[in-house]
């Protein structure tokens, strides 16, 4: 690859997506997005969040999107195992594998996150019948209360790890672009499921958003990018 190329490819995926989170993340510290995007999903005189246990954000998206990142993770550790055994599957095992880390170290550091920022849900904030008082995420926590696990966003962190879909798939470039819409699309689902519940703010999606962006980028630049390609497709 020209450097050229490789200029290309690092401002394409990593300097204008690092650009667009800098600017939504400052936006959201420095407005009250946050609490309007939630506000429609709360009842202020009922003092509850309508949708917390509802059948379609609660069950559906919430429960079902649980078992179908799983399923997509335990897929493709399938094929990574299988491609020991199966022939036709030994050009995939780094991209099955690459699939797998992706997924797991994506939402694994989300999680990781919410055991060690501090930061609560909206649901634990006074203005949504609760007893934390709000505050912005680099605020500092408020004195006295219980610990915070609410940030990032770890189930829209399924989705969002499914993003790495784009780089499994980067030089077939129509069906990359489908896998990004397909984990963009799944995560801003799980996302927007969870700020209906009044389980996260937006703001909290945008940075899960980010680290699995990184996380699927990172590892595609040291698993993949140099890997050659199959003789079929080079001969095309």
């Amino acid at each position: 690859m020209s450097k050229g190329e490789n200029l290309k490819f690092w401002l394409r995926h990593a300097l204008l997506p690092f650009a667009l989170f800098v600017l939504l993340a400052g936006l959201f510290e420095l407005t009250d997005w946050d609490l309007r995007l939630s506000a429609p999903f709360f009842d202020p005189m009922l003092q509850f969040w309508p949708y917390k246990h509802s059948w379609w954000a609660g069950g559906l998206i919430h429960t079902g999107g649980k078992y179908l990142v799983l399923l997509c993770g335990a897929g493709a550790l399938a094929a990574w195992g299988g491609s020991f055994a199966c022939k036709r599957l030994r050009f995939w095992r780094r991209t099955a594998l690459f699939l797998c880390l992706s997924i797991g170290l994506g939402t694994g550091l989300v999680s990781l996150g919410k055991q060690m920022t501090n930061r609560h849900c909206p649901w634990d904030c006074d203005l949504y019948g609760g007893d934390v008082p709000y505050v912005r995420l680099f605020e500092a926590p408020p004195a006295g209360c219980k610990q915070g696990k609410c940030f990032p966003a770890g189930h829209a962190a399924g989705g969002f790890s499914l993003m790495s879909l784009y780089f499994a798939l980067y030089r077939r470039r129509r069906l990359a672009l489908v896998g990004l819409a397909s984990g963009f699309g799944l995560g801003a689902l799980f996302g927007f499921g969870q700020v209906a519940r009044g389980a996260h703010f937006v703001s909290h999606n945008i940075w899960t958003a980010a680290i699995c962006w990184t996380v699927a980028l990172l590892l595609y630049a040291f698993m993949l990018r140099t890997r050659p390609m199959p003789a079929a497709e080079a001969n095309r």
